[in-house]
């Protein structure tokens, strides 16, 4: 079967009749997004499948707008088909009546079929029947595909038997393997009621039948068991493949991040000791009087004056007052007619230690008890003491010479200054000390600083060989060793369950063998015979189409295959592998892309799309062997991830397969920025193909009104 023409009439964008002349090899049709090109797709597929409800919406609107209040147009969608040099029309339409402004009523819908002989001879035929007899449904599931999306056509699980009922010899050998298998059982049955009727062996049959039905139960737990093991195991085996392409790169990654750490830590540290805060210690360490020495040399010079002034005066003043006379000689003598010092200096605690000490500590001689330098100072300090207590005569003396003792504070002020002066003495060197420590986690920070620079630059190149983001290599070297000790601990679970299932099975062997001995010593021999035979014809059957199935199986694997490598020549793809399994009591196939025997971890979509592509292209060629029928495949938008250099190399190799191909694609379209210009690039004329259209909008047009908008079919 061949299209050969496809006719649209004021569906949606498709105002007036357009018309497609394709040939029996590959056609393709150009469009931008939004210019009409999945509508052609729509319509083809409104005309095989759609209904006849919300008819309004696929009217065009421009058409209806053109249209006067009271008049019909129609609204078709139809194909004309070769067959066995016959040709076909298979259209659906239905009649419009603009009833107001923007307004309309449809009626008159059907589908209609059209057969013409040899001779041109046309007679009008059911239009389904038609369809469905050139071009079964069960076909063009396999033939109509929107999209990258729907090319995955194992997703449904139902979509390998429905492979299998329209393209594998095994089919035939489903209704031979139900039926062997129906009398097969009914032997069965009749052979264990025969068996029964010994009383006898009644017990014993019934026991082994419970033991044979606890095995059942056990099998079928177990392979739950070991079917939910090895899709962990194919997991585990995806995710270690993953893993081991980045292990590398994630522990190098795992390395350098640990020294960044490192020396973000020794930075961290040097910042923290450096300590500038110098306004705080200006005045709390007293920096600011670092050049205080001098200051209070003056002070101190002019303090001493003041003291010796005031003793001077004070001598004066108590010598004019009539001091009692015992207390002017003993003053006398000990002053030797000089200027004392204060009575208090040195102070009655320095005295005390010297005289306990006998030694002067002012000169630094000795000062033996009994001394005359001893008996000095014994005299100074009981003249301090004798100062400090009440003086009997205070109430005859009436005049003070100094009233308030500011000259003593200073005098102590200045004593206190002396202390301080050491310290103060230190406080250059302090600075000196800080400031070059300071600069010195200063220089260290700078080579730190440096050296993480050089760490971050290396981590980024180790990052920038990775295709892989920071996050998941890290998950990468943290899961490695797990999911190798999940897949060792799952392996043994595999052979376990296995182990357990090969012994279930021996068990149920060794019963069902006990189960038929008692069947010869008790059954009818009639019986029995006859249960033999049926059991050999059922095996015959089930191995018959399990044969079948794996040949198509195989063979539907091999082509695939091969059309897969053509698709992608000089590209790594990796294998196509078909994986037949038993779920909930039934096959199912699985396919899966592997590279080296193992899961091919996260194919890019281009790859996919080559993947599910090449198996629709061996599914059509299949078609083609075992019905000898040719089938057309219409795909819109199938190769939206390859890019024009693998589109424009795709579409040169399907260009050499047989049957017919509707691409529908909007590659090598370009818009000009200045003057908004759509036009056809150059690299299309290097594309092969049997016939070519562009698809586009009439210009100009409102793209916020639909009336404004037409369709035109440009063939090239």
């Amino acid at each position: 079967m061949i299209i050969k023409k496809i006719s649209i009439e004021n569906y949606l964008c498709y105002c007036g009749v357009k018309e497609f002349e394709l040939s029996d090899g590959l056609n393709i049709i150009l469009g931008e997004n939004g210019e009409g090109k999945t509508k052609i797709f729509e319509a083809i597929d409104w005309l095989f499948n759609g209904r006849n409800s919300e008819l309004n919406s696929l009217v065009s609107a421009k058409t209806l707008n053109d249209t006067v209040i009271g008049e019909e147009f129609r609204v078709r969608v139809a194909i004309t088909v070769e067959q066995y040099d016959e040709k076909k029309i298979i259209s659906k339409s239905f009649t419009v009546k603009k009833t107001a402004e923007n307004e309309c009523s449809t009626a008159s819908y059907m589908l209609e079929g059209i057969e013409e002989t040899k001779s041109g001879e046309r007679e009008q035929v059911d239009g389904q029947k038609l369809l469905d007899r050139i071009f079964p449904f069960q076909i063009r599931k396999y033939s109509m595909f929107k999209g990258e999306s729907e090319l995955n056509i194992f997703e449904s699980e139902d979509a390998l038997t429905n492979l299998i009922n329209l393209f594998s010899d095994a089919k035939h050998y489903e209704k031979y393997s139900e039926k062997g298998a129906f009398l097969r059982e009914k032997a069965e049955k009749a052979v264990e009621d025969s068996t029964k009727a010994d009383s006898k062996n009644k017990r014993l049959y019934e026991d082994l039948e419970a033991d044979i039905a606890r095995l059942q139960r056990e099998r079928q737990g177990y392979q739950v068991h070991l079917n939910s093991t090895l899709d962990e195991i194919k997991k585990l085996e995806v995710n270690l493949q993953f893993a081991e392409r980045y292990v590398d790169n994630a522990d190098a990654l795992d390395t350098i991040n640990k020294r960044i750490k490192g020396i973000e830590e020794k930075i961290s540290d040097a910042t923290k000791k450096i300590d500038e805060n110098y306004t705080t210690s200006l005045f709390d360490e007293r920096w600011i009087a670092v050049n205080f020495e001098p200051i209070h040399k003056v002070f101190a010079d002019k303090i001493n004056q003041l003291s010796f002034e005031k003793r001077k005066q004070q001598t004066e003043f108590d010598k004019e007052q009539g001091i009692k006379e015992g207390e002017r000689k003993a003053l006398a003598k000990l002053l030797n007619n000089t200027i004392p010092l204060p009575a208090n200096i040195p102070s009655k605690q320095i005295m005390q230690e010297m005289l306990n000490a006998e030694i002067c500590k002012v000169c630094n001689r000795e000062a033996k008890k009994g001394s005359e330098a001893y008996v000095f100072m014994k005299e100074r300090l009981d003249a301090y003491e004798k100062t400090q207590e009440p003086n009997k005569n205070e109430a005859r003396i009436n005049e003070q010479l100094f009233k308030i003792n500011y000259t003593d504070r200073l005098v102590n002020l200045n004593v206190s200054h002396e202390d301080n002066l050491k310290k103060l003495r230190e406080v250059r060197t302090q600075i000196k000390d800080l400031f070059e420590f300071n600069n010195d986690r200063k220089k260290d920070i700078e080579i730190l600083t440096e050296q993480l620079e050089k760490e971050r630059s290396e981590r980024e190149r180790i990052l920038g060989n990775s295709s892989i983001g920071e996050d998941k290599l890290n998950d990468v070297l943290k899961n490695y060793t797990g999911w190798q000790r999940d897949l060792k601990q799952k392996g043994k679970e595999q052979i376990d369950y296995e182990s357990k299932l090969k012994d279930i099975e021996s068990q149920l062997k060794n019963k069902n063998d006990e189960k038929d001995k008692i069947d010869l010593s008790s059954a009818n021999s009639f019986l029995i015979k006859t249960r033999a035979i049926l059991r050999d014809i059922e095996t015959i059957f089930n191995d018959t189409k399990e044969k079948k199935f794996d040949e198509f199986i195989e063979k539907l694997e091999t082509k695939s295959n091969n059309i897969f490598k053509d698709i992608n020549i000089d590209a790594f793809t990796g294998t196509i592998v078909f994986n037949k399994k038993r779920r909930s009591n039934k096959t199912i196939v699985e396919i899966e892309l592997q590279e080296a025997g193992r899961p091919f971890y996260k194919p890019n979509q281009s790859l996919l799309t080559s993947m599910h592509i090449s198996i629709l292209f061996a599914i059509s060629e299949l078609t083609t062997e075992i019905q000898e029928e040719k089938f057309p495949m219409i795909f819109d938008a199938p190769t939206s991830s390859f890019g024009e250099n693998k589109t424009e190399q795709f579409l040169n190799l399907i260009y050499n397969t047989g049957n017919q191909k509707i691409l529908l694609i909007k590659d090598f379209l370009y818009t000009d920025k200045n003057t908004k210009v759509l036009s056809i690039k150059d690299e299309f004329k290097n594309v092969k193909r049997n016939k070519a259209f562009w698809v586009k909008l009439e210009r100009p047009f409102d793209p916020n009104n639909l009336k404004s908008i037409n369709t035109q079919v440009i063939t090239l």
